[in-house]
């Protein structure tokens, strides 16, 4: 008897180990994802979601779990959580956060004042040493009127671990550099449709300089390309909303979702019921660049250009024509500020760079195509 219940102890163990039986189930192994925390790139954050640990690092990466929240610290002082995304910054961690929210400007402050060689522009790195001594920190009030004197003892213990004078920048310094760092994590090419009562393909190039959104546009059912211009630039404060109008009739309302897409409505400015939808999608942009730049060009055809430069000086990207929907792979070099760039289907590029704004300008051509043009855009540094 005991041999049997044995046996049928055993048979039993197979089948829900193998999922057999009517109850049986599994638990889907969670979806891991990387992203990166940016006040420019924050290295030295510790994070946790789900299963998921670690300190971010020198490009402010961590790792988390899809559809989970991701909670930042330094030591005993929590930033906050919010739910994990490719890239993510002290908005997220502040609800209905805006750039100007006092708990918004002063997690950039302190995140600004602990940086090891005192220069957030170039990426916020908190030593391992101010690490360690943060463990024997407080809870932080972010919402403290009186801020500096909330962190005061922090800020003296972070310059004896450092061996260097720590400050607590004032507000409109971290406002500024905040909304520099979003700049540049939206910069780029979006690509895509509208659709409605009319229909064609997007082109939109957010500029990581003042935030204007531009590009062009082609309707399919005239077989035009048109210039968009932008009106209102990217509104921090009202949900990352922009405004844009093509050169002769169509307004662009939208939005930034994320990093990687935009979408909102459109209207014929002329015929109030001629409306309808868009969305693009990012163009290009690898992770490891150094620098990203985009373009807006016109001429013989009219569409987008990335150009993403590595570490040694050379480029990588691609090219879209807005009427065609065509992508074609580009390869060069960015020297000196000079730029120089060839296509896949043999377009020569030529530009010039700002060593200060980063702007860029030159001029393209395709002998076979019997087309040439000028580019505009400008760029930011990623890494």
């Amino acid at each position: 008897m005991l041999k049997i219940n044995g046996l049928i102890a055993i048979s039993l163990f197979g089948l829900s180990a193998c999922g057999g039986g009517s109850g049986g189930s599994t638990t889907p192994a969670p979806v891991i994802l990387s992203g990166v925390f940016k006040d420019s790139n924050v290295t030295g954050l510790s994070y946790v979601s789900g299963a998921q640990k670690g300190i971010t690092d020198l490009k402010g990466k961590f790792t988390y779990e899809d559809g989970k929240d991701v909670a930042f610290s330094i030591g005993k002082v929590e930033l906050g959580s919010a739910v994990g995304q490719a890239v993510m910054t002290p908005l997220d961690l502040v609800a209905n956060g805006q750039v100007a929210t006092t708990e918004v400007v002063n997690r950039v402050r302190f995140l600004m004042m602990l940086d090891k060689d005192n220069t957030p522009s170039n990426g916020i790195e908190i030593s391992k040493k101010v690490q360690t001594k943060a463990i024997d920190w407080s809870a932080v009030d972010f919402s403290a009127a009186d801020f500096l004197g909330e962190v005061s003892s922090i800020i003296v213990d972070a310059s004896v671990e450092d061996g260097v004078s720590h400050s607590l920048p004032d507000a409109q310094a971290a406002m500024t550099h905040l909304k520099t760092t979003l700049l540049c994590s939206f910069a780029g090419a979006y690509v895509g449709e509208y659709s409605g009562t009319e229909t064609g393909n997007i082109a939109l190039m957010v500029d990581p300089v003042m935030g204007n959104v531009l590009g062009s546009s082609y309707n399919l059912e005239n077989q035009v390309s048109v210039v968009v211009n932008s009106v209102t630039e990217i509104d921090y404060d009202n949900n990352l909303e922009f405004e844009s109008s093509e050169d002769s009739s169509k307004k662009f309302t939208g939005k930034l979702d994320s990093t990687d897409k935009l979408q909102g409505t459109w209207v014929n400015t002329s015929n109030a019921q001629s409306t309808g939808d868009f969305s693009a999608s990012r163009l290009g942009g690898i992770s490891t660049a150094v620098y990203r730049y985009s373009a807006s060009f016109t001429g013989g055809d009219k569409g987008l250009y990335t150009f993403d430069v590595a570490a040694d000086n050379k480029v990588s990207g691609t090219s879209y024509s807005v009427s065609s929907k065509k992508e074609s792979a580009l390869t060069g070099t960015l020297l000196n500020n000079v730029l120089k760039v060839t296509t896949a289907d043999g377009t020569e590029i030529d530009g010039i760079v700002d060593e200060t704004t980063l702007a860029m300008s030159g001029v393209w051509s395709n002998v076979s195509a019997l087309e040439a043009g000028n580019f505009t855009g400008g760029g930011c540094k990623l890494n």
